[in-house]
């Protein structure tokens, strides 16, 4: 498949995945690894990215909560329920405004400090001013080189593999005493193939053509026409734009406001995938000040929307 379809479908998988790393059972809670994100996203714009932290408190280290601002100390380490910093979060008052920390992130803030609010290593005496980025967010996967992983070994095999994916799949499934199934039929191919690309059930002369091509690679010729077809850009341009929050109003939020000329930005995100734009260009184009084809005004439209 083509480079930008198979990155932009990852890109999109990617997208909702949930940002808190979820302890496993008796796995033991560390500020750097599980804690430190909630309060950046939750705490520090006040008590830690200030040259003065509201209150005096200051949660970017865990003495510094120990030590505490003008309230007293933040955290009882071992001591949940007597901890400050728990009790307000718990109540509501902190922090402030329409977004509050989770359930989920309470639980992982409250056996962190039953745990006794331990860090990941010793702490640095001198800490200076802003937020900083951590060892641990540098080590974010996101942020590491591409690589190429070596493809396993596989023993035994009763199924062929043709592809790499095939060899990686095929490998977890052996690790469960598992196998690929029976190749499924022409009929089924090509009804998922066409649901999965275009979104629409195959003509009863594309089954006919299907049926009747009898070459090896007749599913691959398949996914060609299919990608090549303006419906693709169609069906697989909505999950980007449901991403981008497109809407051709404003809705309840805003007594249901038309927004003018937003449909040019919906058909640049189709063209782009029906033209197989790179990747690169097609974030960039939506970002930066002027796209290069000069169709700057459509690519836009990801700003007005985002």
């Amino acid at each position: 498949m083509r480079a930008l379809r198979s990155v932009l479908h990852w890109s999109l998988v990617i997208a909702v995945m949930l940002f808190i790393v979820r302890p496993s059972r008796g796995q033991e809670l560390t500020f750097e690894t599980h804690v430190r994100s909630i309060f950046k996203a939750h705490c520090l714009d006040c008590h830690g990215a200030e040259e003065e932290p509201k209150g005096k408190l200051d949660l970017r280290l865990v003495r510094l909560m120990r030590k505490g601002g003008e309230s007293g100390a933040a955290i009882e380490p071992g001591k949940p329920e007597a901890s400050l910093l728990l009790q307000r979060i718990k109540s509501g008052e902190m922090p402030p405004g329409q977004v509050k920390v989770s359930a989920r992130e309470i639980e992982v803030l409250e056996k962190w400090i039953a745990g006794g609010a331990k860090t990941a290593r010793d702490e640095p005496a001198e800490i200076g001013k802003g937020l900083g980025i951590t060892d641990e967010e540098r080590a974010y996967w996101a942020f590491r080189p591409v690589k190429r992983p070596a493809v396993p070994e596989i023993r035994n095999a009763k199924t062929e593999t043709r592809n790499g994916v095939d060899t990686f799949v095929l490998s977890k499934l052996q690790e469960r005493g598992l196998s690929f199934g029976s190749e499924a039929d022409k009929l089924a191919l090509i009804k998922r193939a066409s649901f999965d690309l275009i979104g629409l059930p195959p003509s009863r002369d594309e089954i006919d053509e299907f049926f009747a091509d009898s070459e090896p690679n007749a599913y691959e010729r398949l996914l060609d026409r299919l990608l090549a077809s303006p419906h693709y850009g169609e069906r697989w341009g909505r999950h980007w734009l449901d991403a981008a929050g497109y809407a051709d109003s404003d809705g309840y939020s805003n007594a249901d406001t038309d927004r003018p000329w937003t449909f040019k930005y919906r058909d640049w995100v189709i063209r782009a995938l029906n033209d197989d734009k790179p990747i690169d260009e097609f974030i960039v184009e939506q970002l930066r000040h002027r796209p290069a084809d000069g169709d700057w005004f459509s690519a836009h439209g990801f700003r007005r929307h985002g």
